[in-house]
């Protein structure tokens, strides 16, 4: 007889909605920073990405690594949304590749894990 766990979700959703919250926000700042909307470092948003005479690889580089840095938030963010819909489903908690429980402890350091340690660890090589 397989006995099925009782995973309580209400302290790891709270954490997953706020996790969301701090990617939504830091995103939203990215993009006014790389857009010059940003109020309150409109000037310093176009110094740093539009300088007259200045480095354009340099510049380049910024950009690049600042759409890296949102790239990643997003990818994050996707993780968060997908695991509060497994949530509502109930099938949070659940490894995508093996189907086995993901460990408590793992689901408490990382929330939006879709993956035990040991599928993970044979995906990434």
């Amino acid at each position: 007889m397989v006995r099925k766990r009782k995973l309580d979700t209400r302290k790891l959703k709270q954490e997953l909605l706020e996790e969301k919250e701090r990617l939504e926000e830091h995103i939203r700042r990215l993009d006014d920073r790389t857009s010059g909307r940003d109020p309150l470092n409109r000037d310093v948003a176009a110094r740093d990405f539009d300088e007259l005479g200045g480095d354009a690889a340099l510049d380049t580089a910024e950009r690049g690594q600042v759409a890296a840095i949102e790239e990643n938030f997003r990818d994050i963010l996707a993780a968060v949304n997908t695991a509060l819909e497994k949530i509502e489903n109930g099938s949070y908690g659940t490894c995508d590749r093996c189907g086995k429980d993901i460990p408590k402890s793992r689901l408490e350091f990382l929330p939006y894990a879709t993956q035990c340690a040991k599928c993970r660890k044979e995906l990434s090589g």
